[in-house]
């Protein structure tokens, strides 16, 4: 049988999704729309942006710090005591710093990628991921919260925190991808590129912000530098107590 007479495959949803140009998003950019859209529509919600001029920094920000401190809180809750409020501000101190320094290089790397857009819609590219991503931690905070009150491995829950964020990283790079595509990036390397330094970036803050998992005689320690996998290293070779919750982990 003839090959060409076969009818053509039809598209998978992520392709489709390309082929269809973005949709403005009628409604007001409200808290519950932008939830919503975050999770089924970011393209429509860029391009939104995008075309009206007006950056909703206000209800990103407060989805991203709630759901952020939340987390932390769960967090927390492994050591408890000062690391039910250190934790969560801990994380969202260290992501929004992160964010704030990475912000004019994810800028830059987008020009070299072809993107032809303003500043502000490089704002809300960021914005819309890093809520996505703390939309996404805050649904594993109950897997964490069994965790951390029925284990006593602080390697383990370190380890399974560590795993979480990056799963949820990804998907926030994945909207960002995504939105890029659609706004006309050609160079999905140098975004790429951009995407591994923020990786990098928010692994060394927390060990920056140590402890954030367990605790310590110190609320911070800045003054003993490391990078962030020596400290993981040295930490999964100190032999921990079965019942001690109080080694620095990160």
């Amino acid at each position: 049988m003839n090959d060409k007479n076969q009818p053509p495959s039809p598209p998978t949803p992520e392709k489709a999704e390309r082929l269809q140009a973005p949709v403005q998003i009628k409604e007001p950019l409200s808290f519950s729309v932008l939830l919503n859209a975050l999770l089924k529509r970011p393209r429509d919600l860029i391009h939104t942006i995008q075309s009206s001029d007006q950056l909703p920094w206000l209800p990103l920000i407060m989805i991203s710090s709630l759901c952020l401190t939340l987390f932390g809180i769960v967090v927390g809750s492994f050591s408890g005591g000062e690391q039910f409020w250190a934790a969560p501000l801990k994380i969202l101190l260290g992501l929004s710093f992160g964010a704030l320094i990475c912000l004019p290089s994810l800028y830059i790397f987008a020009c070299l990628a072809g993107l032809n857009v303003r500043f502000l819609t490089i704002i809300a590219l960021l914005l819309c991921s890093i809520s996505l991503l703390s939309l996404l931690l805050v649904g594993f905070a109950p897997v964490v919260w069994l965790f951390s009150t029925s284990s006593n491995s602080i390697s383990f829950f370190g380890f399974l925190c560590i795993a979480l964020w990056t799963i949820c990283l990804t998907f926030g790079f994945k909207l960002l991808s995504r939105c890029a595509t659609s706004l006309g990036v050609s160079k999905s390397s140098h975004l790429k590129v951009w995407m591994l330094v923020f990786t990098l970036v928010t692994l060394q803050l927390p060990t920056t912000l140590r402890p954030i998992i367990g605790t310590s005689d110190k609320l911070l320690n800045f003054s003993e530098k490391k990078f962030f996998l020596t400290h993981w290293l040295e930490q999964l070779g100190t032999p921990t107590p079965q019942n001690d919750r109080s080694a620095d982990l990160n």
